[in-house]
């Protein structure tokens, strides 16, 4: 490990595994969204290391570096910043065909575990759900989707799921289906560009 690396894995363990504040600021100042991110991060990303894992033994370093961009992702979105940081590099030793991939790897699943032992803690208290807006007139839903989207607002995770029927009529039943596999892994600008084609 060069001088450089063992630094940044030195000064990782400092830092929160996730900034709460940030995390909340990204969001408008809505805790009660924050906190149903993080309920679904926990859902979703639990085995996240588990798979890209397997999916580098079985030899398919095109996933993995797909999988890794996505945790990383994901992770900025909760602001976990040493995750992220974790998968970014990763994901750039993926693309160079790096070899040395071993402590790349050991270093993003300590990071995913300190997020997820910060999550757990945490289970059983996050808020219930807002009511969902009402979505009136044609074109309102995609609208407003792609308001929230262009904001990196958190809240579009829900609207694509609550106003599906207005989004599905609205879109098609493709577009909506790729627009919301996108959404799910906080892939905001894939979601827009779905949107926008």
């Amino acid at each position: 490990m060069s001088e450089s690396a063992g630094q940044q894995a030195a000064s990782a363990p400092s830092l929160p595994a996730i900034n709460r504040a940030d995390g909340i600021a990204r969001l408008m100042g809505d805790a009660a969204l924050f906190a149903r991110v993080l309920a679904r991060f926990r859902k979703d990303y639990r085995h996240a290391a588990v798979r890209i894992r397997e999916t580098l033994a079985a030899g398919d370093i095109e996933v993995a570096q797909r999988q890794a961009h996505t945790l990383k992702g994901a992770a900025g979105m909760i602001e976990a910043v040493p995750l992220r940081e974790a998968a970014q590099a990763l994901e750039q030793a993926l693309r160079r065909g790096d070899g040395h991939l071993a402590p790349r790897l050991a270093r993003l699943e300590h990071a995913l575990e300190r997020v997820l032992l910060e999550l757990d803690a945490d289970e059983g208290i996050a808020p219930a759900a807002a009511p969902v807006q009402q979505i009136d007139g044609r074109g309102a839903a995609t609208a407003q989707l792609r308001a929230l989207l262009e904001d990196g607002n958190g809240d579009a995770v829900d609207l694509v799921q609550d106003a599906a029927p207005s989004l599905t009529r609205e879109l098609g039943e493709e577009r909506y289906r790729r627009i919301a596999a996108a959404i799910e892994v906080f892939d905001f600008e894939g979601a827009l560009a779905w949107l926008s084609a």
